[in-house]
């Protein structure tokens, strides 16, 4: 797994609380999957990754989201395949949809989410030494944070 730098950890940690603080103002119910290895069973550990958030539509279903900052590189966003694959698993496990919702690093309401299970599908890249999917950022599905989580799913996922 590969490490994180302190600085990027600090704007991760900052993005799902935006994250976090924008259910709030949805007045969804949500529960926070702490990240600690004592949260998997031994033999998952390295396997499986949870998502930052599980956040329930009732009387719907459940959706999960892992939270990301990130900046785009060359108009796409890079996803380590490690994470894409062990998050997959765990929307497999659980039969769950889990998306990366990648907030913007400036704090703007603008967000892009991300269906992990069909990252798979495209192009890999060796980066600094460990593979990413190479992800246009018009694949993701357009979210705008200043709506409520309700409306603007609505609108992400409108076929009109």
């Amino acid at each position: 797994m590969p490490r994180i730098k302190p600085e990027d950890a600090e704007r991760g940690a900052l993005a799902e609380a935006a994250f976090r603080q924008w259910l709030d103002a949805s007045r969804l119910p949500y529960i926070y999957a702490t990240q600690t290895q004592e949260s998997l069973p031994i033999h998952f550990r390295g396997a499986l990754k949870r998502p930052d958030y599980l956040v329930a539509l009732p009387f719907v279903g459940t959706l999960a989201f892992d939270v990301k900052s990130k900046n785009l590189y060359g108009g796409a966003y890079l996803f380590d395949v490690s994470e894409v694959e062990r998050l997959d698993r765990f929307g497999d496990l659980f039969k769950i949809a889990v998306f990366f919702a990648c907030l913007d690093p400036q704090g703007g309401p603008d967000s892009r989410w991300f269906r992990v299970e069909t990252l798979r599908d495209h192009p890999r890249k060796k980066l600094r030494g460990r593979a990413v999917h190479v992800v246009p950022l018009s694949y993701g599905l357009a979210v705008n944070m200043q709506l409520s989580f309700q409306e603007a799913l609505r609108n992400a996922i409108s076929l009109a």
